[in-house]
């Protein structure tokens, strides 16, 4: 699909259709004229039945009836002025584009929304537009014997000559994170028969050498000589070998000054039976999801390729499934840990933190330079969903400085999150009387005796988990997500990196 930026009026423009946005209460008749005679009338008449008053999610569409230069007008509203947000123009873009691909059209030009303040910034504008574009038009059609036929080709945004250079950078990040939601989104769609850990290694290594990443897989006998122990407990009930995948992005040279090097690292657990704990039938096959995480930090690791940012970034994915073999691993076991810890089981279905638990030690101790921040992202508790639903992901950190970017990067990107507490309280839970923890602490506050767990695997690093059960797919359409994964945390985590860099 092409996108660009075009240095067009309304008043002069031909196409199939064009996108108008408004505010609750705010007249389009000017720019309706700008499309048409027929426009401006057909939106009077929109405006005194009150079917068109600018509410958040309302899209009409207006036909010229062949007489206009610009086939298809689609109005979407914005909302009340005073509540506008970035993530909102991102969903009311995505409505448009659908709405004109519905319409039949191929081609689609966006007019920036008109105002004063920070909002109205012409690059922000077009990275808003863009990335809602993006996103929304995404369809997941591997499988289908037929696909759809209506297809948007060309993006235009619109923009006056002065803003065209700033429009044209928000354009680029815009595409840059949109693709990479999409990416991620992709990953998570796949069925458990195909995206196995291989499945997601070969994926790593399109990426790396599609951004100029350095890529590095470690197998089980690799694993093994590092006494992963953790992870591979949770493998070895799978045909499927286990992988962890490590990405690496090196910042373009910027002076004598050395960047700092951090790392994300994500659940890459691509089927989740429970193991020998097994869970119900029911939304089983919703489990598919439970790499979602994993998928996330591949596609920031795409993101920060895309955008350049100042930052060392090193993506780390352990890969595996959780199966109820002969050879599974069971209530009771004891698995010894990369860094020498020993881990009391007393549930199999609370393998994601097991997984991640050697990642973590890996990224502690063998990357050189140590990371100055390590952030992981894991479909990790249902616990969370009770507390938080789907409005956010849970938050939880052991340094103040660190949670307040992430809260910060949370606010521009549209990925909610919330931060939750990280006390002893929770930590006491996970004590054993056989190793040196439990992988399941006392019954309630799930999310953080999880988090307490991962905590044992970050040594002196400053931390931060970032819980996405609740956020990381939908069972129903919502704005600009499809039932199916969202490819939430790409967005935070590459506003995060970029506020670093």
């Amino acid at each position: 699909m092409e996108i660009h930026v075009v240095e067009t009026a309304l008043g002069r423009l031909k196409a199939a259709a064009v996108v108008l946005f408004a505010a609750q209460g705010e007249s389009l008749r000017k720019r309706a004229s700008a499309c048409g005679q027929g426009y401006r009338e057909a939106l009077e008449t929109l405006e005194s039945s009150k079917s068109f008053s600018g509410e958040a999610g309302q899209v009409r569409t207006l036909t010229g009836g062949g007489k206009e230069r610009i086939a298809r007008v689609v109005l979407v509203g914005l909302g009340k002025r005073a509540k506008l947000t970035h993530e909102g123009l991102r969903h009311a873009a995505g409505a448009g584009v659908r709405a004109a691909r519905e319409l039949g059209a191929r081609e689609v030009a966006l007019a920036m929304p008109e105002g004063k303040g920070a909002f109205y910034r012409a690059e922000t504008l077009a990275e808003s537009l863009t990335e809602g574009s993006v996103v929304g038009l995404y369809r997941f059609e591997n499988y289908k014997r037929k696909s759809a036929e209506d297809v948007i080709e060309r993006i235009s945004v619109l923009a006056a000559p002065a803003q065209a250079k700033a429009a044209r950078r928000g354009l680029k990040e815009g595409r840059v994170l949109g693709e990479a939601v999409c990416f991620a989104r992709q990953l998570g769609n796949e069925p458990g028969n195909v995206a196995t850990p291989t499945f997601l290694a070969t994926e790593a290594a399109r990426i790396a050498e599609a951004h100029g990443l350095g890529l590095q897989v470690l197998e089980e006998d690799d694993m093994r000589a590092l006494g992963m122990g953790s992870l591979l407990g949770v493998s070895q009930g799978s045909s499927e070998p286990a992988k962890l995948i490590i990405l690496t992005y090196e910042p373009p040279a910027r002076g004598k000054k050395r960047p700092e090097t951090v790392a994300i690292v994500g659940k890459g657990l691509t089927f989740d039976t429970g193991g020998i704990s097994i869970k119900p039938a029911a939304k089983l096959e919703d489990m598919k999801f439970d790499m979602c995480g994993g998928a996330a930090v591949l596609g920031a690791m795409q993101a920060v390729a895309g955008l350049q940012i100042g930052v060392r970034v090193v993506g780390l994915v352990p890969a595996s499934e959780n199966m109820p073999d002969a050879a599974a691993y069971k209530p009771g076991d004891i698995l010894r840990a990369m860094n020498g810890t020993t881990i009391e089981i007393r549930n199999t279905d609370a393998e994601g933190r097991l997984i991640l638990a050697d990642a973590l030690a890996y990224a502690t101790s063998k990357l050189k330079p140590k990371p100055k921040a390590i952030v992981d992202l894991a479909t990790l508790t249902g616990a969370c969903v009770v507390a938080l639903g789907d409005g956010h992901a849970g938050l939880v950190s052991n340094t103040d400085g660190l949670a307040a970017e992430l809260l910060a990067a949370s606010a521009e990107s549209g990925d909610a999150i919330w931060r939750l507490p990280l006390t002893d309280t929770y930590r006491a839970q996970l004590e054993s009387p056989y190793a040196d923890l439990s992988n399941l602490g006392s019954p309630g506050a799930g999310t953080l005796t999880a988090a307490a767990f991962l905590e044992n695997f970050t040594g002196d690093v400053p931390w931060a988990h970032l819980d996405i059960a609740g956020m990381a797919w939908t069972a129903k359409k919502s704005g600009n997500f499809l039932v199916g994964a969202t490819g939430f945390g790409v967005r935070v985590i590459a506003r995060w990196l970029q506020s670093r860099g």
